[in-house]
């Protein structure tokens, strides 16, 4: 099933809000033992519909896991207190929380100036502390996402009109 431009506008807006509210998403790669290993990741930054980018800096498990396995889950979820505060008041959420987009990393490469750039729009004023240069004044290395799906968090009845996930059920017999 192909993502829709609707879609991609939530997550564009979902990513955006869930760094400057958490400074990071979420990123779930599978180890070699096959155990699942999470990596939060603020340089995460959706492009065109279907895709994306983040900075390869700071995560050689992830760098490593996805060069053997190139399946991944991004977790972006809004850590906004106002708008849990107005959720929770309301008793629903206008829209999902937050999301996760499953899909493939492709190999490390260098990372553009325009992608630098944007990125360091996004942070903004935090580029300017000594921990955010630190962290994110140098960024020479990339790796693409291609997204292939785009899951709303559901949380029951707090979030109309999100399906509720497929849950599968052990076998009694077994």
């Amino acid at each position: 099933m192909e993502i829709t431009d609707e879609e991609w506008t939530m997550v564009r807006r979902m990513v955006r809000r869930t760094i400057r509210s958490s400074l990071h998403c979420s990123i779930a790669s599978l180890n070699p033992d096959g155990s699942p290993h999470v990596t939060p990741i603020g340089s995460f930054l959706p492009t065109e519909k279907g895709r994306g980018v983040y900075f390869d800096a700071f995560n050689a498990q992830l760098a490593a896991n996805v060069d053997r396995d190139a399946r991944v889950t991004i977790q972006a979820v809004d850590s906004g207190p106002l708008m849990w505060a107005r959720s929770f008041l309301k008793g629903r959420f206008v829209s999902p929380p937050g999301l996760r987009l499953v899909g493939t990393v492709g190999a490390q490469r260098r990372s553009s100036e325009q992608e630098v750039e944007r990125f360091h729009r996004l942070v903004g004023p935090l580029l300017r502390t000594r921990g955010g240069a630190l962290l994110w004044r140098s960024l020479p290395l990339a790796r693409d996402v291609a997204v292939d799906r785009v899951v709303p968090i559901w949380m029951g009845a707090m979030t109309p009109g999100v399906e509720a996930p497929r849950r599968q059920r052990a076998d009694p017999t077994n």
